[in-house]
């Protein structure tokens, strides 16, 4: 009786751990994350925001560098199911305390270049990191929005620096309000 129940419950954990393991795998596919870029002089405010693009909006959603609006695969090669190259993005934005860089690059989650594969358990899922400089000094060094393809992690949804103080406020959420 005792080695059925141990045998159940070591099935039933497996299926459990197999089950999770693969749904969020499958939350994750083809990821399309919009990240936002604005710079307010009048309000005396920048602002980054990320949100991922979901039910079919991701399909006809236009990136513009003119509307602040950007997507981390747009900073990266691909050839042959792999990515071979990233880049980065650098916007600048006076306010009243100081001159702000804001230098966007992609956050992959293999992490050797050779092995950046689009296949795999987090091949389809790209997001971004930020590094933030107030008067050509790093007050934010890279911090990625996503830390890890999977688990319930925090994500940071957007990033507001006040000017009149020079205050950078961050807003993260749980990984499953996310996806």
């Amino acid at each position: 009786m005792f080695y059925k129940w141990i045998s159940q419950l070591t099935f039933l954990t497996t299926l459990f751990w197999a089950s999770a393991t693969l749904a969020t795998n499958a939350v994750n596919k083809d990821s399309y994350p919009l990240i936002t870029y604005e710079c307010d002089p009048d309000k005396d405010i920048l602002l980054v925001t990320n949100v991922l693009l979901k039910d079919g909006k991701e399909k006809d959603f236009k990136y513009s560098d003119t509307d602040g609006t950007y997507s981390p695969w747009d900073m990266v090669t691909i050839e042959n199911n792999i990515i071979v190259d990233s880049g980065s993005i650098k916007k600048e934005c006076q306010l009243s305390s100081a001159k702000y860089t804001i230098v966007l690059e992609p956050q992959v989650f293999n992490p050797k270049l050779s092995d950046q594969k689009l296949d795999g358990f987090c091949g389809a899922t790209i997001s971004a990191a930020i590094t933030i400089l107030s008067n050509n000094v790093a007050i934010m060094e890279r911090k990625p929005f996503e830390f890890y393809c999977s688990g319930n992690t925090k994500i940071i949804t957007g990033i507001k620096i006040i000017g009149k103080t020079g205050e950078v406020k961050t807003r993260v959420v749980p990984r499953y309000k996310y996806y």
